[in-house]
């Protein structure tokens, strides 16, 4: 039977055994970092990498990312909140209807990825990589010992080791030696950058997707590729790293000008004299020992020179270095979390009202997030099992990510008596469902009321 995913790819069953998109030692595909695009990063460098990264090659932001996340203490927290908040919540899946088929379904989705050897929460924390870098890619490892196609491992892949289709810039490619185009000569020729491992002319009527060299599409059914939306437009350009890197370049300035700042405030002023008739080799000795004065408060030097002492003024504030770190940190607090009431208070003070307005904004974020990440999963994780092991189906099973229930249990049942009392009809699921209570199986003893007990002969 042949098999089709939901882009109309035909799948190779043969592919799903093979690791794609495995590291590499000297390919492609390391797992080293030699660039190190942080350093000595200026506004104009940063411009370079984000062009590229447009221009249809991602590596050097997608690195510049990652150090960032890595340097920047306040961005990586918030960042890992946000991811938290999501990777935490409990996987349920639903089966599609009532029908026994679609019920079989939903089981053998739940055994293998709920009560299988996968861990779903650090499995979800790193798809949700993708809020910072605009994408992820999670390789499927099949497991074909036995009678089903059983997802045994999720591996996530470094993005450094792909790139997008440079006519649509949606596909995610993989980058790899094997099967590149190869350079043509004809009339439909496109000359391609540099930076991207090649210097000639490629064909666009060559094979592959696009018209870059050293890469390949992504075999279905064989990654869970998550895309994020923190705006519209190519996926490369929706992750928050791309804004977080402007803060990170500015605070890196201040901050540096702030540790020279706390390095000599307080300090005296040290001046040293020397007669009109010194020598280079006097003056030198000099500014030594006044240099030396600074830090081991201790120097020698000849008699006839003179260092005079003035006392240290405050003629300027740290507050300023302060301000500024805490404004940029408030902005990345803002476009990660949406708020900052719960990453740090103002000086000012704030009402706790106000830090529970902020976060029901936050609770909004984590509501899109775990719903984009449920239909990523639906899609490149449970249609691939349910196909694989049954065949093509009308309907698949649906994956939701349960958020916590802030309501109060006890208001809630309250509420739902009163409306029963008043003649509405409200099913017995729904009820069950909200307050996360399972229905008692057939046979299993069921709780009754305390008049109905003493009535049946109860204690």
């Amino acid at each position: 039977m042949t098999l089709y995913d939901v882009y109309g790819r035909e799948v190779d069953t043969g592919m799903l055994r093979e690791e794609q998109a495995a590291p590499t030692m000297t390919g492609v595909r390391n797992i080293y970092s030699v660039m190190h695009p942080a350093i000595g990063l200026t506004p104009e460098r940063l411009t370079a990498i984000l062009q590229q990264a447009e221009f249809g090659d991602p590596y050097l932001s997608l690195e510049l990312a990652e150090e960032v996340e890595e340097k920047d203490l306040h961005y990586l927290a918030v960042l890992g909140t946000r991811k938290n908040a999501v990777a935490q919540l409990d996987v349920v899946v639903r089966a599609a209807s009532s029908s026994s088929e679609d019920q079989r379904a939903a089981a053998m989705v739940s055994e293998m990825l709920i009560d299988g050897p996968i861990q779903l929460d650090s499995v979800l924390f790193d798809v949700l990589d993708v809020l910072g870098k605009g994408f992820s890619a999670t390789e499927i490892m099949w497991n074909t010992s036995g009678r089903e196609w059983f997802p045994a491992q999720l591996k996530w892949r470094d993005p450094r080791w792909f790139a997008f289709d440079w006519i649509s810039g949606e596909e995610i490619l993989v980058r790899t030696l094997k099967g590149e185009i190869i350079p043509v000569e004809s009339d439909a020729q496109t000359r391609l950058p540099t930076h991207f491992g090649g210097s000639g002319l490629y064909s666009s009527k060559s094979p592959g997707i696009g018209i870059q060299p050293m890469t390949a599409p992504l075999a279905p059914y064989k990654f869970v590729t998550h895309f994020a939306k923190a705006k519209a437009g190519l996926a490369i350009r929706g992750g928050l790293a791309r804004a977080a890197g402007w803060a990170y370049l500015f605070k890196n300035y201040v901050l540096k000008d702030w540790v020279t700042f706390t390095e000599v405030f307080g300090q005296p002023l040290r001046v040293g004299k020397y007669h009109p008739g010194a020598s280079e080799q006097d003056k030198q000795a000099l500014l030594t020992a006044v240099s030396r004065i600074g830090t081991d408060a201790a120097a020698i030097m000849p008699e006839s020179m003179i260092i005079e002492f003035t006392e240290a003024h405050q003629n300027g504030s740290s507050e300023l270095y302060q301000n500024v770190c805490e404004y940029l940190d408030a902005q990345v607090s803002k476009a990660v979390l949406g708020q900052t009431l719960t990453t740090e208070m103002p000086r000012s003070g704030g009402s706790r009202a106000a830090a529970q307005v902020h976060e029901g904004v936050r609770r909004d974020i984590l509501n899109a997030d775990s719903k984009r990440l449920a239909a990523t999963l639906a899609r490149d994780l449970v249609r691939p099992i349910v196909e694989l092991n049954m065949g093509p189906q009308v309907r698949y099973p649906k994956i939701e990510l349960a958020l916590p229930d802030d309501s109060d249990a006890k208001v809630f049942a309250e509420i739902v008596a009163m409306l029963a009392d008043r003649g509405l009809r409200v099913g017995q699921k729904t009820i069950l469902d909200k307050l996360g209570i399972a229905e008692a199986g057939e046979g299993e003893a069921v709780l009754e009321a305390m008049g109905a007990r003493e009535s049946n002969g109860g204690i």
